[in-house]
């Protein structure tokens, strides 16, 4: 289910969390000359809140950066559909709070309905990026973030190679990162002060994405 080409991170923590290290990924990847697509169901008002010790982006960064909001699930089907058309096709993609697209009103997360609208949605998300990695001729990657519904649910081990949980302790001055492997609970962790490590653990997780083969 893994292929080759296509580097899955899925982010598994609060949402409160999810904008500054949805952002900061964005950023990193744009400053390694990445192209980026972020998607996000709510319009960034401004810059989020820094969790690394990290510089604003540069422009050239901002530059390969393509901020998308999609309001609904039909909206984020219609364009991933797109994603391997664009003028300029992503190397990266990111989705910030799947969450907001996968359970409707009148679906409880578990059932069989919502078990199979996460299935579609990420088989999409791989079979999107993967055209994109035929055109472009190079790998490229998807990094996800939930905060309920892949969060302990066996299908985020079909769709994503590398999974992290993340936790706030100490009155949110420092995060946990457990990375789980398949197989296996716990494969590795790292703790880090906010504003205190540069982008060394950002780069330790995005790197393993790097990596993966």
């Amino acid at each position: 289910m893994f292929p080759k080409n296509v580097k899955t991170t899925l982010l598994c923590g609060p949402k409160d969390l999810s904008k500054s290290f949805m952002f900061e990924a964005a950023t990193y990847w744009a400053e390694e000359g990445q192209r980026v697509v972020y998607i996000t169901p709510v319009p960034l008002e401004k810059r989020p809140a820094a969790c690394h010790d990290r510089k604003n982006p540069s422009v050239a960064a901002l530059k390969l950066m393509r901020f998308v909001y999609l309001s609904d699930y039909e909206a984020l089907v219609e364009q991933l559909f797109k994603l391997h058309t664009y003028t300029a096709i992503p190397s990266v993609l990111l989705i910030d709070d799947l969450d907001d697209y996968l359970l409707s009103d009148d679906q409880a997360p578990g059932d069989d309905k919502s078990r199979s609208r996460i299935a579609r949605i990420c088989a999409l998300i791989l079979h999107s990026m993967k055209s994109c990695s035929r055109i472009l001729k190079k790998n490229v990657h998807v990094c996800v973030w939930t905060n309920s519904s892949l969060i302990d649910n066996f299908i985020q081990r079909i769709y994503f190679r590398n999974i992290w949980n993340l936790t706030e302790k100490q009155d949110e001055k420092v995060i946990l990162m457990e990375k789980c492997s398949i197989g296996s609970s716990l494969e590795r962790s790292y703790t880090y002060y906010k504003f205190q490590d540069g982008m060394r653990v950002l780069q330790q997780i995005l790197g393993d994405s790097l990596e993966a083969s």
